[in-house]
């Protein structure tokens, strides 16, 4: 079945059931399983926790996006209130969130309702304004 997160009910559901005979908790079963599956995976894959670790860094400071700004709630913008009752009803509340929708391209935004260009417009203002996005990013997405 789909589980709902917000507005979204495009997420599957996993439920599992856990039975043990008591000498285990099925929270530390299930705990215990999943760092040996991880384990398993990392050998099959190759990777050292280390290694692991910084490939996950090095694609933060890509980003370029600290968890800090990531988590900065969308009123910070001070958009007007059609955009921002857009975003927010499309389950956009943080910066970090109009990031991944400015990467996705213009057909992502642009399918939200009642967002269109001027808002597109404002948005990308905004976030240069309040130091969220360069110029340069500005100028490359409208570029595309």
């Amino acid at each position: 079945s789909s589980a709902r997160v917000g507005q979204s009910t495009n997420y599957d559901k996993l439920m599992l059931e856990i039975w043990t005979d008591g000498s285990i908790a099925p929270e530390k079963a299930l705990s215990t399983s999943g760092k040996i599956l991880i384990e398993h995976l990392r050998h099959i894959a190759g990777v050292s926790e280390e290694s692991l670790m910084a490939v996950i860094e090095e694609e933060v400071e890509e980003k370029g996006v600290t968890s800090e700004i990531a988590e900065t709630p969308i009123e910070a913008l001070d958009l007007s209130v059609r955009v921002f009752n857009s975003l927010k009803r499309t389950g956009i509340t943080t910066v970090g969130d109009v990031i991944d929708l400015l990467e996705k391209g213009d057909q992502a935004i642009m399918s939200i309702r009642n967002f269109g260009e001027k808002s597109l417009t404002e948005l990308r203002q905004k976030m240069t304004e309040k130091g969220f996005m360069s110029d340069e990013e500005e100028s490359e997405d409208n570029a595309e």
